[in-house]
Order: structure tokens, then sequence, then C-alpha cells
């Protein structure tokens, strides 16, 4: 004979084990409102023996304020993107909300997830994704709901953004590579398009051909590390007279590295210069050593949770478009050293 399941407790049932009105309950496990010492300890020590759980979700579906916050986010076995996510969602925590992870992989996946995000009355929304349709944009301004945009190429969307300098970030790598002496260079351009990453290339790309500096572009499939080897691949079928390469994300950099040093015994720097885009981890790694530039991940999730919030508490200010910052990190695949 099975046992039968045993009814969950209710606020009704705490109120009569405490001998409390229920919106005494209401106000001693919630923290807001004005209730006695000796009365929240009474209903703490109930909802404890009962085994009381307050149903926020619940709560926040019936007042149109569930204290969820969405995070769509993709490519999140980057460590970069990881990092971001990590920082904003213990930035949240920090300041009252709980985040909710949606992994939005592509355009067809994303409209969906947000529309069902939509349902769950999210307080706001961090969307570091693929960008989202402009429809999505608008039905979330109608139902009052923040969304900020992490890098995403929405310029005339209702949002507020943090955003990449994209030209800055070209500049800067074409800065560094002369500084260090290269004077023919190429850059990796993955076949698979993103704002940023393309965009940076982009720009690399034609600052060296208004300083009438050849420069060559080399198309792996994607930006990964497996990437970086295959572009290693094309690189040494092409021109060798190249003395300086711009990988335009670290993991790229770090399999391009290990492509040209193991499997073509090149010596780096002094056969070939090689610097990454992003600061990850494993680019300080001992082994790996890698000259980059550092755009700060820490920096724009914190940048995004602060003008969600903003948003919230003033849903009439200005849209803001805050930028992260970049810095050139120098090391060891470069033969100029800041050190």
């Amino acid at each position: 004979m099975t046992e039968k399941k045993k009814k969950k407790p209710t606020s009704f049932d705490v109120a009569r084990m405490a001998n409390v009105h229920r919106s005494a309950v209401s106000r001693a496990l919630s923290g807001t409102g004005r209730v006695s010492e000796e009365t929240r300890e009474r209903v703490i020590k109930a909802a404890q023996e009962l085994g009381y759980r307050v149903n926020y979700l619940a709560r926040g579906l019936h007042n149109q304020n569930s204290g969820l916050v969405g995070v769509v986010a993709s490519r999140l076995d980057t460590p970069y993107r990881a990092l971001q996510v990590k920082v904003a969602a213990r930035e949240l925590l920090a300041k009252g909300y709980c985040p909710l992870l949606i992994v939005a992989e592509g355009d067809a996946a994303l409209s969906g997830l947000i529309d069902r995000l939509l349902n769950y009355n999210v307080a706001g929304m961090l969307v570091t994704s693929d960008s989202p349709p402009a429809d999505i944009i608008d039905e979330c301004k109608r139902l009052s709901v923040p969304v900020v945009l992490v890098n995403r190429d929405v310029h005339d969307a209702e949002a507020d953004r943090v955003q990449l300098d994209i030209e800055a970030s070209g500049r800067m790598a074409f800065d560094m590579l002369r500084q260090a002496g290269g004077e023919s260079f190429a850059v990796l351009e993955p076949q698979e398009k993103t704002y940023t990453v393309s965009g940076r290339a982009r720009v690399f790309a034609d600052c060296c051909r208004a300083a009438c500096l050849p420069v060559t572009v080399i198309e792996p499939r994607r930006q990964n590390y497996l990437d970086g080897l295959e572009a290693a691949d094309l690189f040494v079928a092409q021109d060798r007279s190249v003395d300086a390469v711009f990988c335009t994300t670290d993991l790229l950099a770090l399999g391009f590295l290990d492509g040209m040093r193991v499997k073509y015994n090149w010596q780096v720097p002094q056969d070939l210069q090689i610097l990454g885009y992003d600061d990850i981890e494993q680019a300080g790694w001992l082994g790996n050593n890698l000259s980059t530039i550092r755009q700060d991940a820490a920096a724009a999730a914190l940048l995004a949770v602060d003008l969600m919030q903003a948003r919230i508490e003033d849903p009439d200010r200005d849209f803001v478009v805050a930028t992260i910052p970049i810095s050139p990190v120098w090391r060891g695949t470069t033969r100029y050293s800041a050190t």
C-alpha cells in the first residue's frame, strides 16, 4: 500500500501554529513589513517546524514583481563569456535579484526563449547572446521590462547597452603590433560572423591598408581553440612574409600559437609575433604567455547590472550606452614588452 503524499504546509498553517494573523506571516518572512521581534521569531520557528517555504515565484506572478532577472547568454564554453555571466549573476544576487540563466544558440532560439522569460514577469533582462529582433525589444518595452544589451549590434534599439569600442580595439591591435616591430600582417577573421570579433578584424585590416602595409585575412570557421589550429594550417599554406598576426580572440590565438610552435616548429616571437584579444585567464599561463588586449569582462557585467537597476528605478531616463574599458597586455608572444 502506497503512503499518501504529505500535503505541503501553507501560510495559514504557519499562522495557526504561531497564533498570529496570516498577514503577519508574510511580513515576518519577507522582511518587508513592520512586525515585532517576538512575533517574527514565533513565525520563523513555526515555519521551520512545518517545513514551510515562501513561494516567491507565485508571489511575483501575483504582484507583477518576481525579482527574477533573465540572463540570456551563448558561447558559455568560452572563458570570457563564462566569467561575464558569473560576475553578472553574483552582482544580481548581491542586489537582491534572482538570476535566471537562459542559454540561446542562434537567432531562431533567441526570440522564443525571451518570449518564455517574459511569462515569468521578470524584473529585467541582460542579453549577451545574439541580438534580439526589434519586435522582442518593443514587447519588453510595452511590458515595462528593462533590457540591457551587452556587445550587441542594435544601434537604434530602445534599450540600454554595454558596448565594446570596435574602432578603438582594431586600432589598438594595429598600434601594438607596429610598436613591436611588425611590418607585414595577418588577421584571423572567422567565417562565423559576430559583431565584435568581425568588427575588430575589419578595423585592424583597414588600419594596415591605411598605413600602406600588407595584410592577409585568414578565415577559420569559428573562433575557438581548434579553429586557431586550423588557422595555423591555413597560414603556412599562404605567404610566409608575414611577421605579425592579430588573432581576434584569445582562444583563436592559443590554438594558432600551439599550431605554429608544435606542428610547424616556428619560434614565437622570433619568427612570428602573435597578439590575442580578451585576456582570458589561460592567456597568462606560463606555457602561453600571450600578448593580448584586455576587455574587462567583470566591468562589462557590473555596468550591465547597474544599468538594469537604474532603469528599474527610473523607467523614463534616457537610454545609455556604456563603453567597456580595454587596455594592452604585453607578454611573451611579441618582441616588445612594457616591462
